[in-house]
């Protein structure tokens, strides 16, 4: 296994499970303990972990403004992504227009898209989903143009905005890595947040889909205020707290 696979799959681990030990990655990954110790010194360089006593860890500060791969994000939290994603297609009306952004509960929202025979006009960024929202062949679909972030597997830049910007939208579906009342919206990248922002801005109805874990978290780029958000769907696990400051905010929350 190259080096490169192998911090990926640190990576994947240390997300799914925030610890894990030398021995167990020797184990997982097939290599020697002095390899495992380079490459968690390699990337504790990179302020992707921290070391431990016999292994490493990854703080939640670190969590949110490590960008995961698409592949990574996919394994964490599935359930709730998924039940998220079938309260917001329960939201579709027939020659609904909207967008949707890059982003694993997304995704599983364009597969019941895809699945069904409903007639929308779909707009996206990601370049996940095309063949997934293509089965339903009553769908309109636009793949917005752009540089491609591997990262996230979605277009943005100037591009991706101007051919975004002359879309008038019925809805619009944004996930995030953070979100509090004091600072709206937030996620890793300046140019997620830039397109993640118009795509709100575009939209008659805008809609946060986002797992509970993303509440009372900060990452370092602001996609929108509070203000600039209807809806948010997220799963059971969000407590009373929260869920009475935001609706303070003339914020609805869906938990699911």
């Amino acid at each position: 296994m190259l080096a490169i696979d192998r911090h990926e799959k640190i990576m994947q681990l240390l997300m799914k499970n925030k610890t894990i030990s030398v021995k167990a990655l020797c184990d997982i990954l097939q290599v020697s303990e002095a390899t495992i110790r380079r490459d968690l010194t390699l990337l504790e360089n990179e302020n992707k972990l921290e070391r431990t006593h016999g292994g490493a860890s990854i703080s939640d500060s670190i969590k949110l403004n490590y960008e995961a791969t698409f592949d990574q994000k996919e394994l964490m939290a599935s359930d709730e992504k998924r039940r998220i994603a079938a309260r917001a297609f329960g939201l579709l009306k027939p020659h609904d227009s909207l967008v949707i952004d890059s982003g694993t509960t997304t995704l599983e929202l364009a597969r019941l898209i895809g699945e069904s025979t409903m007639p929308l006009l779909v707009i996206t960024n990601a370049t996940t989903i095309s063949t997934i929202i293509s089965r339903n062949k009553q769908v309109e679909f636009y793949v917005l143009g752009g540089r491609v972030r591997l990262n996230t597997q979605s277009t943005v830049g100037t591009m991706a905005i101007d051919m975004l910007k002359r879309f008038n939208t019925n809805k619009a579906f944004v996930g995030v890595n953070g979100i509090t009342v004091e600072n709206g919206l937030t996620t890793p990248d300046l140019e997620e947040a830039e397109i993640k922002k118009t795509m709100l801005s575009v939209a008659e109805e805008r809609i946060v889909l986002t797992d509970s874990t993303k509440f009372q978290k900060v990452a370092r780029c602001q996609i929108a205020p509070l203000s600039m958000v209807d809806k948010i769907i997220t799963d059971m696990q969000l407590s009373n707290q929260y869920y009475d400051q935001f609706l303070q905010h003339d914020v609805l929350i869906d938990r699911v």
